[in-house]
């Protein structure tokens, strides 16, 4: 059995977690990835950069808050203890959305066109992450009982016992997606299109996962598995987005039609 080091190394006496170290390089990537996806397609590349300052912060607050609000054995007192552990992805796309909101406000520019920009190469950035998750020995599923399952990346082992390695499949899942994401974010113009698709294939990810994770790692609202509602309420705004790309882009086609007509 391999035993995972959560610290990477310390400087003056601090450790610096594997977690940290995969989160940061995870947003860096995702900037670097968004700024190149800007030039392809003649869109400011200094926009991605000034979009991730804007959201970075307010979705690592609202990541912490999300989290000690939801997660046994924390609440709104451990806000601050960041280095305890306790962020949620889920938290930080709500906060990343109203940073989003407010770049909108400073910029003048659609709320969709920039979200468009950062759900682009926001799957990757989560995808990376997961892999924080791993060095944490967190985000698994059942107990796997048969030895000929006991393998990794199906099943990880944790203190002994093998369990379904949820971090895992979300980390292929989340890499897919990106890929799929991509290819339709070079080939299209519809703004939306891809904030859209993006909250119905992350929430759909997220209900079907949630459902098989380790209770002790289920965020709760009483009963209620809150990351699982939020995820479900993820697609619904995913599919009005798409309704509404879907409804703009007939009417400015007939539009179009009408004004050759003309």
């Amino acid at each position: 059995m391999i035993t995972l080091n959560r610290v990477a190394f310390t400087i003056f006496g601090l450790p610096i977690y594997y977690y940290g170290i995969i989160i940061c390089s995870a947003i860096i990537i995702c900037v670097i990835v968004a700024m190149l996806l800007c030039r392809a397609k003649k869109i400011d590349t200094n926009m991605p950069l000034e979009i991730f300052l804007a959201i970075i912060p307010l979705g690592i607050l609202s990541a912490r808050l999300f989290s000690v609000m939801f997660e046994d054995g924390l609440t709104i007192a451990d806000y601050f203890n960041f280095r305890t552990g306790g962020l949620s992805i889920i938290g930080a796309v709500i906060g990343g959305a109203v940073g989003i909101f407010i770049y909108k406000f400073i910029k003048k520019k659609s709320f969709l066109f920039l979200a468009d920009i950062v759900t682009s190469v926001l799957l990757l950035g989560q995808s990376i992450g997961r892999w924080g998750n791993y060095f944490n020995e967190e985000v698994y599923g059942n107990l796997i009982i048969n030895p000929n399952n006991q393998w990794f990346p199906l099943a990880v082992n944790i203190n002994g016992n093998w369990y379904q390695a949820l971090f895992f499949y979300e980390f292929i899942l989340n890499f897919i997606g990106f890929i799929i994401l991509l290819a339709i974010y070079l080939k299209t113009n519809k703004t939306g299109l891809i904030t859209g698709l993006y909250f119905m294939y992350y929430g759909t990810i997220r209900v079907v996962l949630e459902g098989m994770r380790d209770s002790d790692f289920v965020l709760k609202w009483g009963t209620i598995p809150i990351s699982q509602v939020i995820s479900s309420i993820f697609i619904i705004i995913g599919a009005a987005i798409l309704l509404g790309v879907t409804f703009i882009s007939i009417i400015k086609k007939r539009k179009n039609q009408f004004n050759k007509i003309s």
